[in-house]
């Protein structure tokens, strides 16, 4: 392998790896703004928060199943370019997120959060949403 092609090989495998890093870290700090917000409520509105999201709770991870289900049966069983297929599921997962991301905004408004915890709520699914844009980014444009 030439250098130049050596180089360009370790520039992919650092961009995807950046990918990685960028995800699991904006999950972590999500989940940190997400926590801290949460210790500051008070008892009646945590109440009030968990059995607001009781339901979507219990059903949040069918849709990402059936997603994964169907991306693995088109994967396996069809002869659809995989880059067709990757393209469709990470787009289709954003926008899962991207929908989830309103959805939850508005039950955090009917269920009459205060201002402080929807904007802390707002800012842990934004720096999701970031993680997550990047390693898509990174996956498709390294590869």
């Amino acid at each position: 392998m030439s250098a130049v092609r050596q180089d360009a090989h370790h520039e992919r495998i650092a961009m995807q790896i950046s990918g990685y890093i960028a995800l699991f870290a904006s999950m972590i700090l999500s989940r940190i703004v997400n926590e801290r917000a949460f210790q500051k409520l008070s008892s009646t509105e945590k109440l009030r928060l968990m059995d607001g999201f009781s339901r979507s709770r219990a059903y949040s991870l069918v849709p990402l199943l059936v997603a994964m289900i169907v991306f693995w049966v088109l994967m396996t069983q069809t002869q659809i370019s995989r880059l067709v297929l990757a393209i469709g599921y990470f787009g289709g997962l954003f926008l899962f997120v991207i929908v989830r991301s309103v959805l939850n905004q508005q039950k955090l408004r009917q269920l009459e959060m205060p201002p402080a915890y929807r904007q802390a709520f707002t800012a842990s699914q934004f720096i999701s949403v970031a993680g997550l844009a990047w390693f898509f980014f990174t996956i498709f444009s390294a590869g």
